[in-house]
Parts: C-alpha cells; structure tokens; sequence
C-alpha cells in the first residue's frame, strides 16, 4: 500500500522541481523502503556475510589499545574529533572488544544506506523500491575499504558519520532542491549534523560533496532540459556547501568548548596535515608529484586492487553517463563536481592520493554510479532487463564482498601471528620468572611470514607493475612494491615499542594477552635496545631485568 500511494504522488508531481513537495516524498520513498522486509533481509544477509567473521573474532592493531592516550589524554579533542570523544565518553564503543564494534558500524552503514536511497529516489523523482535500494544501501555497506577502517576498532565510528551525512542531505533536500528561501530550518539542521559528522574525520567533507553532487546530478537529469541556467546550477551548488561551511564552524565552536571543560590544551600529536603544494622544490615538481601519484595509486594499483578497479569504471560509468544525455540544467557542472570530490583532500594536500580513511566518499560513489546506470532496469517491467541488471548488480557486490571478507580476514591471520608471538614471550616470561617480580624491557622487530607477506603484496606478474613503470619513465620517481592494502604494512609489535616516545602501548600489548609486565626504567630500556643488537631474538634474563629481544 505505502508503495502505491508513493507511485502515484511522484507520477501525479507535474510543478516545476522547485515547488515540488521534497519532504513529502522523501518520507514517503522512507517509508515505502522501512516497510520492505525483503530489503532489511537482504542488507542483513550482506552484513553478516560481510562482518559475522570480524564480530566474531577480534583483533588488535595501532591504536587498539591507546583509547586512554586518546580520550582521557584529551588527543581527540586536540585533533577536532569531539564525536569520537563524546561516543567513547558515552557508550565505550571504541574500546578494542569483540562484536560490537563491528556491529555498530554495520548498523550505521544499514540506516545510513537506506536514507540515502530514499533520498536519490526522490531527487531522481522515481518510485522507490526495494531493488534499486539493495545495489545502493548494499554497495555502500560492503564497500572493500570499510575492511581497512575496520583495522582499528576505535575507528568503528565512521559507520555513524556516514549515518550523519545521509540525515543531512536527508534534512537539506528541499533548500538544496528548491530556492534560497526554502527549507531553510531543514538546512540548518544539516550543518549541525555536519559538524558532528566533521567531528569524526574531516574527511567526511569529501563525502557531502558527493551526496549533494550527486543529488543535484539527479534532479538535473529530471527536469524538463535546459530549463535552468549555469548561473541557477551555480546557485544550487552553493546551497549544498554553505552547510559544510557552517559545519567546520559549529565543529571548531563545540571542539573548543569541550577542551574548555575538559581542561585540554596543547598541540595536536598527530601528524602534519600541512598543504604540500608549496613544499616541493619547483613548480614542475608541485605538479608532477602528485599527478604521479594520483595515476599509481589509482590507475596502476586498480589493476591489482578490485575496490580500485570498481573505482575506476564508477569514474568512466559517470563520464558516459552524463554525456549521453543532453539535458543541460548544469549537468557537467554537477558530474565534474562530483569525480573531483572523490580526489578533494588529495588534490588540496597536493599528494594526489590519500589513505583510505580519506576515501570514503568511494563508499557512496561508486554504488551511486551503479545505481544511476542499473535502477532503470530494475524498476522495467522487461524481465530480460530485470534479471540482467540483477546479475551485474550481484556481481558487483559478489567482488565488493569478497575484497571486504578478504582484507577483515588478512588482519585476523596478521594479529593471529602476532599473538602467538607475544603468547610465546608470555610462557619464557613466566618460565623465567614464575613470581613476574622481574620488569621486563622490549627490543627488536618482528617481520611478517612470507605467506602473510604474499598476500599483501600485489604479485610482480600483475600489470600494475608494468603500469607502474610506465608512469614512473614517464614522471619520473621510485620503484616499489604494490601494496594491497594501505593500512596493514606496520605491525602492531613494532609500532607498539615507539608509539608517542614509549613503551607504554608494548606493556599494554602483553596485559591484553594475560601477562602483565613491569616496565624498566629509562636506563635499563637504553641499555636493553643497545644489547638487542648484538644478540639472537628469544627471552633472556640481564641484571635486574628480563629482555624481550624480537
């Protein structure tokens, strides 16, 4: 029923976009979609194939276990992250734990999918339904890098910012829509969920330029061609970024104000997040330099990494798209838009490529662009269209799935390693000293198993390689190793005897595994690194204290 009254007040809207009642059909598409048990079925099914593994087996990684240098320290603060601060303060989700962490950013992700499902549906001024929402809601659910956001359990509330980006445009749909006076509320509602989402990562900015391009995009494409001007398509854009804009305010405000409370000050301990453009040598290099890198490690690499790969065609799927159709109403202006977000933070810093905290935008991109290209033949009463839409759509998610279970899957075995290493130190150290009287200092490094190392490195036969090297003749620069992943290439051991100028994260490392340790004093530590060196790994006692050697 909910979906017939919604079919009839879209094909019953004959007013031009702007006297369009937006918020009446975006709750109706909403209501229509939260009604349809097969689509809640659906996204289930794809979160437990995607995350039941992770929920079920934790692991540790950088910053796992530094929630206290982080929160009670007042580092999220200093860093502009007053949501991480203020969601830890109130749940502890973010402590490293098993199930919830990863059950909270699936469940995000679930609603944040289906608001924005409902949201395009309304913009693109088609009936919603339950096929269509499945590839988007679906394809941002199961999206490869979600794995590697993953890594770290205190990350896990990301899946919220993408929650806060979707009621955003959720609540500034008709000012972004209809004209400066509409919706203005509405509008003002979206910079505040803005600024919370911004108080997670700023690397959501990147994600609102996507969804207000991207509806923008679609509500081009359904009005009557050419019946708005560059300077109105101008104007439209701009009503979606002055929420952004008052959102970075409200963020540094609220920031600002916690530090206060909280008796935070200092600098921030993170590292530079200084623009690069005027930090090379020439002007050519500040050109060259990040085009290098923009074409490795989103050309090259995408031979070698499917979430790349399915990046890549999203960006050629918008550019075909939009140019077969000529229907002017700003059209380029919004689709050039739209593939310059996905690359907005590496373009600003002048690198041509960032990590993939900063690539969530590519988490709505691309099933966006999959959506615009494959709902149409979903919503067709051809069955032939149907069903070969739905075997590229499952085919698309089938690759995402594979790469996100994939990536989840290389953590496990990689802490799995390491555990058993820091499990092995555990039992000489009690061998050694039953009582645990003795402090215990920690030296050396730990490499990854050539089996683990395999499944990192992208193999030298792939053409990424040779992609690669074509650039580098080219532009000149290194050759390397192609990475899969970005994110897992520091072992938690070795990052945990230097994280923020200590040991304190390597003792915290062995309370996790059940065997606390005494610390050494700074002496014994120097004395222990400088001994290190010339012995074989293993577990050794030494004057007044036990050495771990890696």
């Amino acid at each position: 029923m909910a979906q017939t009254v919604l079919d009839n007040s879209i094909r019953q809207a004959s007013a031009p976009a702007g006297a369009l009642p937006v918020s009446g059909l975006f709750r109706r598409s909403l209501a229509a979609l939260a009604r349809s048990p097969w689509l809640w079925a659906g996204l289930a099914a794809l979160a437990a194939l995607g995350y039941g593994a992770a929920m079920a087996v934790p692991a540790v990684d950088m910053d796992d276990l530094a929630i206290a240098t982080y929160q009670q320290g007042g580092e999220f603060l200093r860093q502009g992250r007053f949501t991480v601060w203020l969601l830890q303060a109130l749940t502890g989700i973010m402590t490293c734990q098993r199930f919830w962490p990863e059950f909270f950013f699936a469940l995000s992700l679930l609603g944040a999918g289906v608001v924005l499902a409902a949201v395009f549906f309304t913009a693109a001024r088609r009936p919603a339904h339950r096929a269509g929402a499945l590839v988007l809601a679906g394809g941002l659910l199961v999206w490869p890098y979600h794995g590697e956001i993953l890594i770290y359990s205190n990350q896990c509330g990301v899946g919220l910012g993408f929650l806060l980006c979707a009621g955003a445009l959720a609540l500034a749909l008709p000012h972004l829509l209809g004209g400066w006076r509409q919706g203005l509320p509405g509008a003002a509602g979206a910079a505040v969920l803005l600024a919370f989402a911004l108080g997670l990562y700023e690397s959501f900015a990147p994600v609102w330029l996507t969804l207000i391009f991207a509806a923008l995009l679609l509500d081009a494409a359904a009005r009557d061609p050419y019946t708005r001007s560059a300077g109105q398509a101008l104007c439209a854009a701009v009503r979606g970024l002055w929420p952004l804009a008052v959102g970075l305010v409200v963020r540094k405000g609220l920031t600002a104000a916690l530090c206060a409370v909280c008796g935070v000050t200092g600098e921030n301990g993170t590292a530079s997040k200084t623009i690069f453009w005027f930090r090379r040598d020439s002007l050519r290099d500040a050109m060259i330099i990040p085009l290098r890198e923009w074409l490795t490690n989103y050309v090259a690499t995408a031979f070698g990494v499917p979430a790349l790969a399915l990046l890549a065609a999203a960006c050629l799927g918008l550019v075909v798209w939009a140019a077969r159709r000529r229907c002017g109403n700003g059209k380029t202006l919004f689709a050039a838009g739209l593939l310059l977000a996905q690359f907005s933070l590496g373009l600003l810093q002048g690198t041509g490529a960032q990590m993939a905290r900063t690539t969530q935008c590519f988490a709505v991109f691309v099933p966006f662009v999959l959506w615009l290209w494959l709902d149409p033949a979903l919503a067709s009463p051809r069955r032939a269209r149907q069903w070969g839409a739905a075997v590229c759509a499952a085919a698309v998610l089938a690759v995402e799935l594979a790469s996100l279970t994939g990536t989840l899957r290389f953590n496990r075995d990689r802490w799995q390693y390491e555990a058993d290493i820091l499990t092995g130190a555990a039992a000489r150290l009690d061998a050694l000293d039953p009582g645990g009287t003795l402090p215990v200092a920690f030296a050396g490094e730990v490499t990854l198993p050539p089996e683990l190392a395999q499944r990192l490195v992208i193999p030298q036969a792939n053409p990424a390689y040779k992609a690669a090297y074509l650039i580098a003749a080219v532009l000149g620069g290194p050759q390397g190793e192609l990475y899969r992943y970005e994110n897992p290439q520091t072992l938690v051991i070795n990052w945990a005897q230097d994280a923020f100028g200590g040991k304190e994260q390597m003792y915290l490392l062995m309370e996790y595994i059940g065997r606390p340790c005494t610390a050494v004093t700074p002496d014994q530590q120097a004395e222990a690194s400088a001994l290190a060196e010339t012995l074989e790994p293993g577990v050794t006692v030494q004057d007044g204290y036990i050495l771990v050697n890696f």
